[in-house]
């Protein structure tokens, strides 16, 4: 009897099987049906560049059609100018498509949403318009006499020939874009994507990686762009409008921004629906516009959205080589009692108002140290400082004896400090899985190259890597979630998340930036136990609460902070007893306040 097919293997089967009917194509359809599929493949080849950049890395662009312009320029003058075949031509297309990558990319970087969508405008234009100007581009006329590529002695030129060099390039396109988006690579772009001041905070370099995605971008835009000179023979700047940018764009929000099927889906619709109707000469492109506005409407977030990647399944991980699931601070930490990170007049001034005053303490190796205070005692604050979110004023900061301050927040996390949020900042629309994964990716030593090639050095580093992140899920009892979206989670198990992500990163320092908030008693008494687990682990606690309750329960040491000064340290029954504290929290009593009131206020204050 024949084992059934898998549910995992039915989505590879049917994209086989699509496949060979779209190679097949010519074989049996007219000359018209295999220039419409042609024109299908191109757009899908440029909705799998832009995809990248505003599927993946959520970067706004409405200039790509200059790096489709520039690939096609490239072939064009190469062969008319140099006589250069056209596989010779690919090399240079590529390169100075990806170079106009980085000339476009590297001054947005800082760049978000309008401004970025302004600027690759003004990019996409000037492109069109050098090459309408300049007299080496043939200018509005364009070039003409675009040789014909030829494959062992066979010329192709044919409609049928071009289609399946276009069927070839949009797999080995469709390839590299399904391996880009399930590497570290793609989690990084779409971590920052979903919020990049966390995607920073969690070890992603956010500058570079943005880069990259306007690099790989423009790649593939080039590819497109000697696919459409060797298809046509002549090209003239007509062919890379604005509203040719604003097509590839509609190609990818129309089918789902980050899914790879959606964007063959919006190809199809975008090129092939316009086509069948016809029928309604002048009124086609006002149908096709008002169907595609009911779509958006009807499906905001595509005709065939992204979905979360599936935890690996619990069987592999027996196949797996066992690692360290709650892996201790990595050699050379500090020993227990050793000083980590040493504060000294720490400053920081939002304009006229100083909300960090001038403070000094230590964190010691191996303990819990709690930082209180009423709300607005600049808490938060340090903990921005510290890592790196925001520039401190005045003072020094030193990790390990080595100076902390003027380090971006990814460099942080790379030296050992990890930290969550007062405000839940998951990536949403990305599986727990993921989050946690995104956590440790900048512990992966092998090269994005191998990654993506899946040589066998690289499986095993991702199994490993895997395995771990399903033990962090573990450790904090969201294993058999690990698949949902982390929006989808409950608050609890947002918040049990967010520090299962941090700990991924494997840090010898955490930041809990009140992890209690929100959550009721059972919860809070969960968390303390998890607290003393990561400490077990050998990880150091920095700790922003409320909850006196946990504080007391948990801390080592506290410091309490009042607008922006340290007004008391010491252990926890100290810190009960201290007349500044309670003032601080509960306001001076009046002498003639009943005494009982005061003892009631002091036992509500540390939850007695």
């Amino acid at each position: 009897m024949r084992a059934p097919v898998s549910m995992a293997a039915r989505p590879t089967l049917a994209t086989a099987a699509l496949l060979a009917v779209a190679i097949a194509l010519p074989a049996f359809s007219s000359n018209y049906v295999i220039d419409v599929a042609l024109t299908i493949v191109t757009y899908s080849i440029l909705g799998l560049g832009l995809n990248i950049v505003v599927g993946y890395a959520g970067l706004l662009d409405l200039g790509y059609a200059a790096f489709f312009a520039i690939g096609a320029y490239t072939t064009a003058l190469l062969e008319t100018l140099l006589g250069f075949s056209f596989w010779e031509t690919l090399p240079f297309s590529l390169g100075f498509a990806g170079l106009s990558g980085i000339v476009i990319g590297y001054p947005t970087l800082r760049l978000r949403s309008d401004y970025l969508a302004i600027v690759t405008l003004g990019f996409g234009e000037i492109t069109r318009i050098v090459a309408t100007n300049l007299e080496i581009t043939g200018g509005p006329n364009g070039i003409y006499g675009i040789a014909s590529p030829g494959l062992f002695g066979y010329e192709i030129s044919s409609p049928r020939a071009v289609y399946e060099l276009g069927m070839a390039f949009l797999i080995v396109v469709l390839l590299f874009a399904v391996r880009l988006g399930r590497s570290r690579l793609g989690r990084a772009w779409t971590s920052i994507r979903e919020d990049e001041a966390a995607a920073e905070a969690v070890g992603v370099a956010t500058l570079r990686v943005k880069l990259l995605a306007y690099v790989m971008g423009a790649l593939i835009g080039g590819i497109a762009g000697s696919l459409f000179a060797a298809r046509f023979g002549t090209i003239d700047p007509t062919g890379f409008t604005y509203l040719q940018s604003v097509t590839i764009l509609i190609v990818v929000v129309l089918g789902g921004r980050g899914s790879i099927p959606g964007v063959i889906l919006g190809a199809i619709i975008v090129a092939g629906v316009p086509e069948m109707l016809r029928f309604l000469n002048l009124w086609r492109i006002f149908g096709f516009a008002v169907a595609l506005v009911v779509l958006m409407l009807l499906r905001p977030q595509g005709l065939w959205p992204v979905r979360a990647r599936r935890a690996m399944p619990r069987a592999d991980l027996s196949a797996v080589p066992p690692v360290a699931a709650a892996a201790p601070a990595p050699p050379g930490a500090a020993a227990a009692g050793e000083t980590l990170l040493e504060v000294r007049d720490l400053m920081r001034r939002f304009g006229g108002v100083m909300a960090i005053g001038g403070i000094s303490f230590e964190v010691r190796s191996g303990e819990i140290l709690a930082l209180i205070g009423p709300n607005g005692a600049g808490k938060t604050t340090v903990f921005n400082c510290l890592t790196g979110v925001t520039r401190a004023s005045g003072g020094r900061m030193l990790w390990c004896g080595t100076p902390l301050s003027g380090g971006a927040p990814h460099r942080n996390v790379h030296r050992g400090i990890a930290r969550t949020f007062q405000g839940i900042r998951l990536f949403g629309h990305m599986s727990a899985f993921e989050n946690v994964l995104t956590g440790m990716d900048h512990r992966l030593h092998t090269p994005l190259l191998a990654e993506l090639a899946g040589t066998p050095s690289a499986r095993a580093e991702a199994a490993e890597h895997e395995a771990q992140g399903m033990r962090w899920l573990d450790m904090v009892g969201l294993g058999g979630r690990a698949s949902e979206y982390a929006a989808d989670l409950p608050y609890g198990d947002q918040r049990r998340l967010e520090i299962a992500r941090a700990l991924a990163s494997n840090p010898r320092l955490i930041l809990l930036d009140e992890p209690a908030a929100g959550m009721n008693p059972t919860e809070k008494q969960a968390l303390m136990e998890l607290i003393r687990r990561i400490r077990a682990l050998g990880v150091t606690v920095l700790l922003i609460e409320h909850d006196m309750t946990l504080v007391m329960g948990v801390s080592d040491r506290i410091i309490v902070m009042d607008h922006g000064v340290m007004i008391a340290e010491g252990p926890p029954a100290q810190i009960q007893s201290d007349v500044r504290v309670i003032d601080a929290y509960l306001g001076t009593a009046d002498e003639d306040d009943d005494a009982s009131n005061a003892a009631d206020g002091e036992e509500s204050l540390w939850g007695s």
